[in-house]
């Protein structure tokens, strides 16, 4: 797998998987908006074998992060392409940082992964998403 920081010509293709992972999508353009912020978003996408099967959408602020959405495409997922994925982000990129995210209270593959990178829950959202559901608020502290 190699992963790189994520173009705006990869928008197609990160569209394609978020409307295929998530039943509540985020819209084309709101992907737009974030490949192209650049004062503080830290997008990567992972690639096997020249297929594009996943993204990251991050906020970096000092050594703060806050991870805003997260996938891989359904073919490759629980194969071990997300724990690798996440592995190489935060070796290459996030080692030193704090990191936070919310996930959906049902997503218990995300929460295993996140909860073996180090994370812990430190609250909670009710009808966080857009579907009603509760939002976990997990954190990774380095220092």
């Amino acid at each position: 797998m190699k992963i790189r920081e994520a173009k705006v010509n990869d928008l197609d293709k990160i569209y394609d998987i978020e409307k295929r992972v998530f039943s509540n999508p985020w819209s084309k353009q709101s992907i737009k908006n974030e490949l192209n912020r650049i004062s503080c978003s830290s997008n990567f996408i992972s690639k096997k074998n020249d297929h594009l099967i996943g993204y990251c959408f991050s906020h970096i602020i000092d050594k703060e992060v806050h991870i805003l959405n997260m996938a891989i495409d359904i073919p490759y997922q629980h194969r071990g392409n997300g724990k690798e994925f996440f592995n190489l982000i935060f070796k290459e990129y996030l080692e030193f940082a704090n990191v936070f995210l919310e996930v959906k209270k049902t997503n218990f593959p995300a929460i295993n992964l996140y909860l073996n990178f180090g994370f812990e829950e430190i609250d909670r959202k009710k009808m966080y998403y857009s579907d009603g559901q509760e939002a976990i608020v997990m954190s990774r502290i380095v220092n």
